[in-house]
């Protein structure tokens, strides 16, 4: 006797529903719909205002996001084979379309709402795979993907984890495995990193970069270079192998200096090319504007300053004052390279604050170019929040 399919909660909108977002808002759902004590993570299958399917999606009991919907068919079980082909249609995209592998062993498998799956992020990294939770959801069931990774790659390590602000925010944890590696080294273009997989920001090495950190190299023959927030050193070490004649990483993180020297040492780059410094990037900023010497080259890559539109002005403001700082700093007919990772401020954002620091600094700025994230990080029209890396080419004069 087969057994009985597992009911599904039912639930529903106030609204009818025009978008293939996969979000859904707390304030969108009908509170009376909602089985009281439906736990966190649990599938539901939505329909709209209209009795309309919306898709199955996870409650998020504790989140503004109240669902995120996982597939438009209401009757598709989020299991392992769910997710293997999700993963199995992302894999192919990298491998197949992108080719991916040709220049480095550290890519992005999986970019959350833009392949399908909301509330996981997937890089691979050398013999690793790493995943990045961000919901109840998809930590509940973070055994099923690892099962449709190692399935896919069978000969990497799965090694998942929690964001920190996602977990604390609902109330969900994924603990590592005894036998999880620290860390593991990748390649790109030549280059060798050490990724921290228990410490490192977001999956430990940020892949996305990878495009705008070539572009960067081949800027800087011959060239005085300043890397603000330099992580663990990409842009200064790509600064390094494209022949600048002098290099400097700023990072006020101790762990993440430590590692950029770690880098260093690995590709064996003499300490009279390439320095890093454990500062605060407005502080090193304004004494370097103060000397004679300044930069050819400078990169501002801070970290995420805004998660959500409540924090955008306040994000804005850092990215206008922290600009504003580094024209003043950087020699007359220098080039900048300047970013934001914060999804709630757009490329229009930061060229306004971009434009409103070269009035204040009083000086002329040439954007050269305006890039994003490398290609294995697509975004989806609908849920443009995938679109958060913007980087910003530039020629700037003194007025």
């Amino acid at each position: 006797m087969s057994a009985r399919p597992v009911e599904v909660p039912v639930v529903r909108l106030k609204v009818a529903r025009r978008t293939p977002h996969p979000w859904i808002w707390r304030r969108l759902v009908e509170g009376a719909s909602v089985p009281r004590g439906l736990a966190a993570g649990a599938e539901v299958r939505v329909v709209d205002g209209e009795g309309a399917p919306v898709g199955r999606g996870v409650w998020h009991p504790r989140a503004s996001i109240a669902v995120r919907i996982l597939s438009r068919d209401p009757d598709e079980a989020l299991d392992a084979a769910y997710f293997g082909r999700r993963l199995g249609r992302a894999l192919a995209l990298r491998r197949d379309v992108l080719a991916v592998e040709r220049d480095t062993d550290a890519w992005r498998l999986c970019h959350g709402e833009a392949d399908g799956v909301s509330g996981l992020v997937v890089d691979v990294l050398g013999p690793v795979v790493a995943v990045e939770v961000f919901g109840a959801g998809v930590a509940r069931r973070v055994e099923a993907v690892r099962e449709a990774l190692a399935s896919l790659l069978p000969d990497r390590r799965v090694v998942a984890r929690p964001d920190a602000h996602a977990a604390e925010l609902e109330g969900f944890d994924v603990p590592p495995r005894r036998d999880d590696p620290a860390e593991v080294e990748v390649t790109e273009r030549g280059l060798r990193y050490v990724v921290d997989l228990r410490h490192g920001h977001k999956t430990g090495f940020f892949c996305d970069q990878r495009e705008n950190r070539a572009l960067l190299a081949g800027l800087c023959r011959g060239k005085v270079v300043l890397d603000c927030h330099t992580y663990t050193g990409g842009f200064a070490l790509n600064a390094a192998r494209g022949e600048a004649a002098e290099v400097t990483g700023v990072d006020l993180d101790e762990r993440a200096i430590a590692a950029a020297q770690r880098n260093q040492k690995r590709n064996q780059v003499p300490g009279k090319a390439l320095r890093f410094a454990q500062a605060d990037a407005f502080a090193y900023l304004r004494e370097v504007a103060r000397q004679s010497k300044r930069p050819d080259v400078l990169v501002l890559d801070p970290p995420k300053l805004g998660r959500g539109q409540a924090e955008r002005e306040d994000a804005l403001r850092v990215y206008g004052d922290l600009n504003r700082v580094g024209l003043e700093a950087l020699g007359d007919e220098g080039l900048l390279l300047t970013c934001s990772c914060s999804g709630a401020v757009s490329e229009d954002d930061l060229l306004d604050a971009l434009g409103r620091a070269a009035a204040k600094a009083r000086r002329e700025v040439t954007v050269l170019r305006t890039t994003g994230a490398a290609p294995d990080h697509p975004w989806a029209l609908h849920a443009p929040e995938g679109r958060y890396l913007k980087a910003i080419f530039a020629r700037v004069a003194r007025l």
